[in-house]
This record gives structure tokens, sequence and C-alpha cells, in this order.
């Protein structure tokens, strides 16, 4: 059963966490940025694109006998050069989020470089439309 509810914040509550995130985190990585080309701060997938990520991971991690099974939403930034011909051009240099599926009882016990590691030889998930640019 799902403690969806212990996760769910209101509207309002997602406001503050916004305005948070502008007046320091979004104010500190723009002012080392060009000022007509501010980094993005939303990140927007296609629903069927995640749940089909979630069935992917899930039924991964079920194979490889994972009991707690989670999603690892992790900050990037796109090099200008070298990463990938499936990248649109216009975001070079732009920070991103990917996923990566995780077994939460190894996240809680592993030292940080190890958590970089993922779980397994499952895929991450990027590529979504960023905004800006």
């Amino acid at each position: 059963m799902s403690n969806l509810q212990k996760h769910l914040i209101t509207k309002g509550e997602c406001e503050v966490l916004a305005h948070e995130y502008d007046t320091s985190n979004y104010a500190a990585i723009n002012k080392i940025r060009p000022s007509a080309k501010p980094d993005s701060k939303t990140y927007t997938y296609e629903l069927e694109v995640l749940q089909d990520y979630i069935n992917l991971i899930r039924d991964g991690l079920e194979k490889e006998g994972v009991k707690n099974k989670g999603i690892k939403i992790s900050l990037g930034k796109y090099p200008e050069s070298g990463f990938t011909d499936r990248l649109d051009p216009k975001y070079k240099g732009y920070q991103t989020v990917f996923f990566t599926a995780v077994d939460l009882d190894e996240e809680k016990s592993k030292n940080e470089s190890d958590k970089k590691k993922g779980s397994g030889g499952l895929p991450g998930l990027d590529f979504g439309q960023l905004c800006p640019p």
C-alpha cells in the first residue's frame, strides 16, 4: 500500500518551495551565467514516458530481487560538447534532472561515492523539456 498522502503538498507549499529556490539557488546560478541565458528551472516529462520508466525499473529491480524499490532524481548539467547527438543543441550548458533506479535499502547504507552508481544495469531517464530555454 502506498503512503502517498505523506508526500503530497498543497499548491501554497509548492509556491513557497519555488520562491525559496528562485531567491537563493537560482539567483546564485544566474549571477555567473550570461543575463540573456538564465539557467533552466523547470523540467517536464510526458506522463506516459514517466509511467513507462516506472514500469521498466520496477520490473528490472524485481528481477534483481530488490524489495524496497525507488527512483533517485539527480541534478546534472549538459556539457557544451561530446555528450550525445540525441541532446537538443539548445540545451547545451543548461542544468537538468535525470532519474535512476535505486534500491532504497542499499541507498541508506552506502557511502556517497557508491550511491552515484545507481542500480545494476538499468538505464536512467533524461531528455525532458527544459524551461528556459
